[in-house]
């Protein structure tokens, strides 16, 4: 990528869009986010074992084809759910062709006493924390503008450490076990990452600037109770220990509540910012009772097309749903649009579709 050199100009224009939306104002036209780190290594004919692991490799592909595509919100994903993991010992399995992904036959917490193993890790030298902060610096020196960091929420830490399923077992058998657990994953690892990273690239978005991932925590998979009693705790502590820039947007599962204004409701206290709602919960239940619940609370929206929509369907469907969205959520004081996942099959020309949308009628 060294015959690619950044535009600051278009990227500094994003951040100030993105500022405006989430002090609950109206800028020229709503900004685009997008998780996009697959199609473009993909794109840019990489290999994933060099692509995931050195930070000069992946940010100027992503930066390339951010602004190729024109998505303007500096919000830089990877494969997030694995660092953590990884800088504890979890075996993570690579390849040239796919994004990294944990070893489902290695967990590293098969056996439930190795909790006791679980130290403050060397954010300098295990797995690729020192990579990571390294992509958020090199981002910020060729933008000029810092982007939005991620890291793994305690429930979906501890899903990649021990399953999904054995996790849930132990909730019902062992509750204090995993108390255990999760105590010790977020004052102990999460925490000191998440200061290791404020050091390292400071973000004073007010409100967002530390976003986690944990859709291992969403509806069905955890009920209603489930969430408030095993997630929301340890991730309000997280907060406390960290800092306000400490949010969680990326619960889904709307659409199986009867009222999913209740969902909203568990999302604003992990996410006080803005309310986020995605495809296919956000199809199922229409952008209007998200963009009311986003009114009545004062919170900017953030509203989500699907993956699978984005890379299936015909360039005339997304326009037209990416249109029916944008046209609802600019309504609310503080919109912007959110591009779930560029796949690496995701089509270009689908991709085009659904920014042709946004211009059309993501302006104020």
């Amino acid at each position: 990528m060294a015959h690619y050199t950044p535009t600051p100009s278009f990227f500094k224009a994003g951040e100030n869009r993105f500022r405006t939306v989430l002090n609950g104002k109206t800028p020229d036209r709503a900004p685009v986010a997008a998780q996009m780190h697959e199609f473009s290594m993909r794109q840019s004919g990489l290999k994933a074992r060099e692509f995931y692991t050195r930070a000069e490799v992946f940010v100027p592909a992503v930066l390339k084809w951010m602004e190729e595509l024109n998505i303007d919100i500096p919000f830089l994903d990877f494969d997030a759910y694995n660092i953590e993991a990884e800088g504890l010992g979890q075996i993570i399995r690579y390849s040239d062709d796919n994004m990294p992904d944990v070893d489902p036959h290695n967990r590293l917490l098969q056996d439930k006493s190795k909790v006791l193993n679980i130290r403050t890790p060397d954010f300098e030298r295990d797995g690729r924390f020192a990579n990571v902060a390294a992509m958020y610096r090199l981002f910020h020196e060729l933008t000029g503008v810092k982007p939005v960091m991620r890291f793994t929420a305690p429930f979906s830490l501890a899903t990649q450490l021990r399953g999904v399923d054995t996790l849930l077992i132990d909730i019902y058998e062992d509750p204090a076990w995993v108390d255990e657990l999760f105590t010790v994953l977020t004052e102990e690892v999460l925490a000191p990452y998440l200061l290791y990273l404020k050091e390292q690239v400071l973000n004073d978005y007010p409100g967002h600037g530390l976003g986690g991932a944990d859709a291992m925590a969403s509806p069905p998979i955890l009920s209603p109770k489930m969430l408030q009693d095993w997630v929301v705790p340890y991730f309000l502590r997280l907060r406390e220990l960290v800092g306000p820039e400490v949010y969680l947007p990326n619960w889904w599962g709307d659409r199986y509540f009867k009222k999913p204004e209740d969902m909203f409701a568990l999302k604003k206290q992990v996410c006080p910012a803005f309310l986020e709602v995605q495809d296919p919960d956000l199809e199922k239940i229409g952008p209007e009772v998200c963009k009311q619940y986003a009114t009545d609370h004062s919170l900017p929206l953030v509203l989500g097309l699907g993956s699978v929509f984005l890379a299936t369907a015909q360039p005339d469907e997304i326009y037209e749903r990416v249109k029916y969205y944008v046209r609802l959520g600019r309504e609310n004081p503080g919109f912007y649009f959110y591009l779930c996942n560029l796949g690496a099959t995701t089509p270009l020309q689908n991709i085009d579709a659904a920014m042709r949308a946004v211009q059309d009628y993501g302006r104020y």
